[in-house]
């Protein structure tokens, strides 16, 4: 526990810029809420790799959204079989069903498609409240804790010295 603790004030305190370590949290929720197999899955790695975020806020966020995933299961389910037996979408699924990508997807199980509507739906917000968090969290509470004395005296010690040495 201690060690995710610093990991993520690792993430929080890196140089990585706001927008990456929220990126890295929102491309976490896709992963996390469908199947790291899945297509959407296999997209949001692809992604993780191609825009170079902070991968520590992504495991981070993986760990966390994988526990939200286990309590919103029923929810993704009745989200994916609402939109499948729609009546109005109900020949779109047809014709999609004849797809084989559509079909590779896994696209007819009401699982699979709550959790993929879901996280495209919350993709952008979670973007967006992530990086509102992390710009607070570096203006307000850093700067708050650099305030007390202890964390002064041992950022002058020896040792937080040559851990700044090591850690650049």
């Amino acid at each position: 526990m201690l060690t995710l603790l610093a990991k993520t004030l690792s993430a929080l305190n890196s140089d990585s810029s706001p927008f990456q370590l929220s990126l890295a949290l929102a491309l976490a929720m896709m992963v996390a809420f469908n199947s790291i197999l899945s297509l959407a899955g296999v997209v949001a790695l692809v992604l993780l790799i191609v825009l170079r975020v902070n991968l520590g806020a992504f495991f981070i966020g993986l760990g966390l959204f994988a526990a939200i995933n286990l309590m919103l299961n029923n929810a993704f389910i009745s989200v994916g079989e609402r939109l499948l037996t729609s009546e109005g979408l109900l020949e779109i699924w047809t014709s999609l069903y004849q797809s084989y990508w559509f079909r590779l997807a896994n696209l007819n199980n009401t699982l699979v498609m709550g959790a993929l509507t879901v996280s495209i739906i919350l993709f952008i917000p979670v973007t967006l409240l992530g990086y509102f968090l992390v710009v607070k969290y570096r203006t307000w509470f850093l700067a708050f804790v650099n305030k007390f004395k202890v964390i002064q005296t041992l950022k002058a010690s020896k040792f937080y010295q040559v851990y700044d040495a090591i850690k650049a």
